[in-house]
């Protein structure tokens, strides 16, 4: 099979702790290159990779060899550059959250579909070994039928000088830990879901939203999601079924040597115990966002996108104190 040649436009923490090893790893992606401001960050992850090292953005984007980039900056400059990238022809994954408006999602997906090319929000715990034996288990009825989910994330405050309290650079925790609850509910319900109730908060002390909820509901089955920065730290769902409850811990992050596993409890007692074993959900978003490139089949990831941000703005629109 194939390689996709990527290259990756800004290298900050969570790209050299995560994305650069996992492309390293990967067997569909090739790593052509890179650029970012800082320069000491760029000459000593360039010799690291043994890969190139560009001296712009327009560098990269002129690169014929290039085919796809991964976007890792802060969320307020996803969309200008996605844009550059799609008018050069390559393909795009991007952090999350990718867009801060539903403007921007539309008029990127607009442009994304007129040139055939594919924009992937990077959502990497949707490929964990871990997602997709709760989904199997969900669909095979065993403990029932569902009567509620919830998705829960949020951890204590980190320093202020992290992006996530910019308001400048789209920060909060919305854009944050909020995004991955949705996603997840978005994806174990349908994307067409219906989001019944949201109320997002800050305080005093920091310029962003700092916790919020969202109640969906879809047919019979009520959905809650919950997240906070500030919060004693927790990354779990759980499904509760009539005839038992499916937990899942270290649901959304987990390093790659993490032996997953979902407990089901019914009255009180363990009922089962699925080991999902240890995954690296980056190597596998990769996998798949090279096979769905191979496929030229986007629409799924399109109306992924499209909802995911109907949902963030619909949200906003629900804020409690202005930030």
């Amino acid at each position: 099979m194939s390689t996709l040649n990527i290259a990756v436009w800004t290298v900050g923490e969570h790209a050299i702790r995560n994305i650069l090893p996992a492309i390293s790893k990967s067997k569909s992606v090739n790593l052509v290159g890179m650029f970012t401001r800082n320069i000491d960050v760029l000459s000593s992850q360039n010799k690291q990779y043994d890969c190139y090292a560009y001296n712009s953005s327009d560098e990269l984007l002129q690169d014929s060899s290039v085919a796809a980039v991964y976007i890792s900056s802060p969320n307020a400059l996803h969309y200008a550059q996605v844009k550059q990238c799609l008018l050069n022809n390559k393909h795009v994954i991007v952090e999350k959250s990718a867009f801060v408006s539903l403007k921007e999602t539309q008029e990127i997906i607009k442009l994304a579909k007129n040139k055939n090319l594919l924009v992937m929000e990077a959502f990497m715990f949707l490929y964990h070994q871990q997602f997709s034996d709760l989904k199997k288990i969900i669909a095979s009825k065993k403990y029932g039928k569902v009567l509620f989910m919830e998705a829960s994330f949020g951890f204590p405050h980190l320093g202020e000088e992290d992006i996530r309290y910019s308001k400048e650079l789209a920060g909060g925790a919305l854009n944050d830990a909020g995004a991955y609850t949705i996603c997840a509910i978005l994806d174990l319900l349908s994307t067409d879901a219906e989001l019944i109730f949201s109320s997002i908060s800050g305080d005093d002390t920091y310029k962003v939203d700092t916790s919020g909820l969202a109640v969906f509901k879809r047919n019979n089955i009520k959905a809650i999601c919950k997240w906070a920065m500030g919060g004693s730290y927790k990354n779990y769902i759980e499904v509760w079924c009539d005839r038992g409850h499916i937990s899942v811990s270290r649901a959304f992050s987990k390093p790659e040597n993490y032996e997953a596993e979902i407990q089901v409890t019914h009255n009180g007692k363990i009922e089962d115990k699925i080991l999902s074993g240890a995954d690296n959900h980056f190597v596998n978003m990769l996998q798949s966002f090279s096979t769905m490139i191979l496929s030229k089949s986007f629409d799924s990831e399109y109306i992924m996108l499209l909802t995911q941000s109907e949902i963030l703005n619909e949200i906003r629109q629900n804020i409690r104190r202005p930030v």
